[in-house]
């Protein structure tokens, strides 16, 4: 068998690394928060998956590029030289494409022009004229375009449209669209960073001035700098939290929902302070130990017969069953809890309540918070 022997490509390894860190920022922070998103043009296109398959299409220009096959003749090389030349204009243009989303301007330098003139003259326009139909150039692949070469003859009315061999190695045109990659990657990262870093400020000054805002401000706050915070609970809109808050002296349910509102809150706030704050240094940070207070519900399987106290099975059976009144349960609903809690005064008042307000999704859910809560303090949950 016959080995085929390869031009050193482009080394993935880094380019890759860069873009799924740039992936990576686009998913957790620019898709999610209107915030970053008012800091780069975001548009229409880039709130469906424009990005990721613009990524995505990077990354195979990429991957198409590792392995360049040597040709040993004149027309199978021609047929390479076009399309890896055209991979790397179409990478060059991606690049263009992000820089442009992150509100830089569009990328230049030697490493581009020349690409870009190899494709433009080899592919792109063999023949130039002006606007007015008049001959500028003329390009042909010399028959000695093969191998690790790229040769040709050019005809420019700058030169009186005299031939001159214009040649270049593989090499020398891999190396330069490598650097062009790495550098301007680099740069959009540098570029997203800042812009993290702002936002990371913004949210922490709103974590440390928490105790100098009023409930309003706050909730008015988060919609502003970390609104998909809201769609974590059904109970968390702003026409909800005001509610709830105006309310607050009605019943302690209303209090609870603003309490658990402000504990996530924080919760979040410094966790995805820490998260920016790793994502800029590029060194991953020991995982402090996690609060999952605020988790709603928890998944515990049965070990079985005979495992456990009784004590522990009936607190499993009381959660799953709980999390079934949440579902409105045909069978673990709420007429089974009134019946099995109908000896405790506080907790059968909720549950007629919410019984009352089965119609009411605020109130429903407002109501069912305040049973987690009773049944947490009560050891059942």
């Amino acid at each position: 068998m016959v080995q085929l022997a390869y031009i050193k490509g482009i080394d993935k390894n880094e380019i890759v690394r860069l873009s799924e860190k740039i992936r990576e920022a686009w998913n957790d922070y620019f898709l999610e928060y209107q915030y970053c998103q008012n800091r780069i043009n975001f548009g229409t296109e880039e709130r469906t998956n424009y990005m990721g398959d613009l990524l995505n299409y990077f990354d195979d220009t990429v991957e198409l590029l590792e392995h360049i096959p040597v040709k040993a003749n004149y027309q199978l090389a021609v047929y390479d030289t076009v399309s890896v030349l055209q991979l790397m204009y179409i990478g060059q243009d991606l690049i263009d494409e992000l820089r442009f989303v992150f509100k830089m301007p569009a990328s230049s330098g030697e490493d581009k022009l020349l690409i870009r003139t190899l494709r433009n003259e080899l592919t792109g326009h063999p023949i130039s004229r002006d606007k007015k139909n008049n001959f500028i150039s003329s390009v042909f692949f010399t028959r000695d375009s093969y191998g690790t070469v790229v040769e040709y003859l050019r005809y420019h009315k700058d030169r009186d449209y005299k031939s001159e061999v214009v040649r270049y190695e593989w090499e020398e045109l891999v190396r330069a669209h490598e650097n062009y990659l790495l550098e301007n990657l680099k740069a959009i990262l540098a570029t997203i960073k800042n812009k993290l870093k702002l936002y990371q400020n913004q949210l922490s000054k709103f974590l440390k001035d928490f105790p100098k805002i009023s409930f309003e401000g706050i909730v008015n706050k988060t919609e502003h700098l970390f609104d998909a915070f809201f769609e974590n609970s059904a109970l968390y809109s702003k026409s909800n939290l005001l509610y709830f808050f105006e309310n607050q002296t009605v019943h302690p349910r209303y209090r609870h929902c603003t309490d658990i509102f402000m504990r996530d809150l924080k919760h979040d706030l410094v966790q995805i302070t820490g998260d920016i704050k790793e994502f800029r240094s590029d060194e991953p940070q020991l995982l402090a130990p996690q609060d999952h207070s605020h988790t709603s519900f928890k998944i515990v399987f049965s070990k079985g017969a005979g495992n456990g106290t009784d004590a522990e099975s009936t607190r499993r059976d009381i959660r799953h069953q709980f999390s079934k009144l949440r579902e409105k349960h045909p069978v673990f609903g709420i007429d089974y809890f009134i019946k099995t809690y109908r000896d405790d005064p506080e907790v059968l008042s909720e549950l007629k309540y919410l019984q009352s307000v089965h119609g009411d999704e605020r109130e429903f859910y407002c109501c069912y918070e305040y049973l987690r809560y009773l049944f947490t303090v009560r050891d059942l949950l």
